[in-house]
């Protein structure tokens, strides 16, 4: 009866239209609707919707997970997890949906994960003290788990405690920049250098942390100052057969002091700085942790380019910040479709910015001979701005293991391994 019932519906509402259009049978082929006109349609929506009307049909769900361009990089903020370089599986956890799953990567087994961009991660195989060159070295490679891509980087000696890259590693205007643990020096290489090219900078002090923005490569200062780097001219000083000398004085810098607003005190504190990418701007993020090393609140700078000094940001508005040992990112909690937005996710980071999973190894079991107590260990934690409740906010992260690196897993690829299949 319930079946007849709606077919009855179906036919009165199908004789309805008919009449509204002179007798004429109307039939939409909904299923064939033009690449162009589903590809306006997806882009106004959030990407958790995007993925919902991609299950309509089985043509809309191939149009959207394999043919639009328009969503090369976009995803879904996922955190790979450390200590787990003997595995053939790693565990990932999307922090939006609290999911987690196990992605199998053989080509990752006894390497590190250093960072991410995007959907590349960035491996690396500690070789210990390599012959050729007498010094502790690093085989380097940026792999995508999604697309099974490789690219080999040459080796290079530990010294370095981070990695930014201007684009995607498959374009041929990509610049890796590695930035040194103890001094300020670079090392630069593009797409078909055979070797790394050291850059020296006027200074001391390591920079605490990079990131690309608008052509340039911005490095902090231990002063809050900025060194920004022309990317530009490091692909062009590359491309040349030129001695050493004539590459960096090809390089364009330009140092900047950056003036600090109010005078932090951080006598009982230490503090890991990040920058961030957000929106067209440059972010600067204050990560201040008790002499327990407890994270115990955070700060927010934007920077002024033009009276280069740095603003106190209060709010994020749409925004959510994904913080992480080269992996940071800014997200829209618009385009995501999720309500949480104005806040901060971060990994179990240590409060020294030049350590590597590799140098950490030692701490494996340390708390426990310590006679720590583990019970509230963490991998990740949310920090929310303009919440008074943060006054009393803390997160002690799990001391054994480095923290987890932020990736993105393809809005494609999470269509058709938890939508379609799930």
């Amino acid at each position: 009866m319930a079946a007849r019932r709606k077919r009855k519906r179906k036919q009165k509402k199908r004789r309805q239209l008919n009449e509204e259009n002179g007798g004429e049978v109307v039939s939409v082929d909904w299923a064939g609707l033009p690449k162009g006109i589903l590809e306006i349609i997806f882009e106004r929506l959030s990407l958790f919707d995007c993925i919902s009307v991609s299950n309509v049909c089985k043509p809309w769900r191939n149009v959207f997970s394999r043919e639009l361009s328009c969503w090369e990089g976009l995803g879904f903020p996922s955190l790979f997890m450390s200590g787990q370089k003997d595995r053939d599986k790693r565990l990932c956890i999307s922090m939006l949906e609290k999911r987690a799953w196990e992605m199998e990567i053989p080509e990752a087994r006894g390497k590190y994960c250093w960072g991410s961009y995007q959907d590349w991660f960035i491996l690396v195989d500690d070789v210990g003290c390599a012959d050729d060159i007498k010094r502790y070295s690093l085989n380097i490679s940026l792999f995508n788990p999604f697309t099974r891509s490789t690219i080999n980087l040459p080796r290079t000696w530990d010294f370095y405690h981070n990695m930014v890259l201007s684009a995607r590693p498959s374009l041929e205007n990509c610049v890796c920049m590695l930035v040194h643990s103890k001094y300020q020096e670079l090392a630069f290489w593009v797409p078909g250098a055979q070797s790394w090219n050291q850059y020296k900078v006027v200074g001391e002090r390591p920079f605490e942390d990079a990131v690309f923005w608008n052509g340039s490569f911005y490095l902090l200062s231990k002063d809050n100052g900025i060194v920004q780097i022309d990317a530009a001219s490091v692909s062009a000083a590359l491309s040349k057969d030129d001695s050493v000398v004539t590459f960096e004085s090809e390089i364009k810098t330009e140092f900047h002091e950056v003036i600090m607003p109010e005078s932090e005190n951080h006598a009982n504190d230490a503090v890991l700085r990040y920058l961030v990418e957000s929106c067209g701007k440059i972010l600067l993020i204050c990560r201040h942790f008790s002499t327990l090393l407890e994270t115990r609140n955070f700060k927010v700078y934007e920077l002024d380019i033009g009276q280069m000094s740095w603003k106190r940001v209060e709010s994020l508005g749409d925004r959510i910040l994904f913080l992480g040992k080269c992996s940071s990112r800014s997200f829209s909690a618009v385009e995501l479709g999720v309500e949480m937005s104005n806040c901060i996710y971060f990994s179990n980071d240590k409060a020294d910015p030049s350590g590597n999973e590799w140098h950490y190894s030692h701490l494996k079991g340390m708390s426990a001979c310590l006679g720590f107590n583990n019970s509230g260990r963490k991998h990740w934690g949310i920090f929310r701005l303009g919440n008074r409740k943060n006054i009393h906010f803390c997160f002690r992260g799990h001391r054994d293991i480095f923290g987890p690196i932020w990736f993105t897993a393809p809005l494609w690829w999470y269509c058709n391994n938890f939508f379609i299949n799930g």
